[in-house]
């Protein structure tokens, strides 16, 4: 996720905490209507460039109410690509194209990782100091990750292993959008219109991906009777739009610590929500999976250092 990072975040109250839960839940859901959306016969190409295109219009116009605009100058443009491309369009495709073939809820279980890698990453770069207590964490959860992919967690006896660890991909990019964003992000730029510009971005990519040779979808699709599978690409769109405002407003308000604790909701909404829809019934080793998880998160965005 490209995102600021604050400057002066403020104690969360209870509306934060409300808001963190929230967003959880809807980062928890989002895979399940993707895999719902796919076993009705839908591309993960076309769908991620729809959700794409309703979250980038759905932040556009609340960016036009706010009245911030995107940055559109030379700095502005190469962010919401490169924003868009990392930060969007390939987790997005690849964590869909993998859950044709995995549980909803072992995604669920992977992506916290992200806040781990963005943290590795940056003690490498220089941009975090690398402590002994947040490399434990790092290492346990990482840990527990690896421990969710192996048959007898969230991954079936009979699940694709390898489409369980190309999942792994999904937190890796996110992880490297994080440090993009702080890199090079456009300075003064709204949250909210950088938002939009990585969705917009994502879009761009998208459609000319669809242009290869071969591809399942162009852009003449676009042209055909709206058919159920839409709705779903539209509903993940306007849910992707929600979670990135309410994502930004906390980052802003409460600092990036704060904001990681989502990690700590999703693994839970996550598995939930795959139960309710799916029926998937996790295996006994999810347990101890889930706590070096929540152990590593801990670690890594505890007391001590802020946003």
């Amino acid at each position: 996720m490209a995102t600021p990072q604050p400057q002066s975040p403020t104690r969360p109250d209870a509306a934060a905490f409300l808001l963190l839960i929230v967003l959880g839940a809807i980062w928890g859901l989002t895979p399940a209507i993707g895999k719902a959306a796919f076993g009705l016969g839908a591309s993960p190409l076309a769908y991620v460039f729809r959700s794409s295109l309703t979250a980038a219009a759905a932040l556009f116009a609340a960016g036009l109410v706010r009245r911030r605009l995107l940055p559109l100058d030379g700095r502005g443009l190469r962010f919401h690509l490169g924003s868009g491309l990392i930060g969007f369009a390939a987790p997005n495709l690849i964590g869909f194209l993998a859950l044709r073939h995995v549980p909803a809820g072992l995604l669920a279980l992977v992506i916290p990782a992200a806040p781990l890698l963005t943290f590795t990453l940056s003690a490498l770069l220089g941009l975090e100091r690398a402590t002994g207590r947040r490399l434990a964490g790092v290492v346990a959860a990482l840990a527990g990750t690896l421990l969710a992919l192996s048959p007898g967690a969230a991954l079936p006896p009979d699940g694709a292993l390898g489409w369980a660890f190309a999942t792994l991909s999904v937190p890796a990019f996110y992880a490297c959008s994080n440090v993009f964003a702080v890199k090079f992000r456009p300075p003064g730029a709204d949250p909210l219109a950088l938002a939009c510009g990585t969705a917009s971005g994502a879009a761009v990519w998208l459609s000319l991906a669809s242009l290869a040779p071969g591809a399942p979808w162009g852009p003449l699709a676009l042209l055909r009777p709206v058919a159920v599978i839409d709705l779903f690409a539209a509903a993940q769109g306007l849910l992707t739009a929600l979670a990135y405002a309410i994502y930004f407003r906390l980052l802003t308000r409460h600092g990036g610590v704060f904001a990681s604790q989502v990690g700590y909701v999703l693994v839970l909404t996550g598995l939930a929500w795959g139960a309710a829809i799916f029926g998937e019934v996790p295996g006994p080793l999810v347990i101890p999976a889930a706590v070096l998880i929540f152990a590593g998160l801990a670690l890594v965005t505890g007391a001590g250092k802020r946003g």
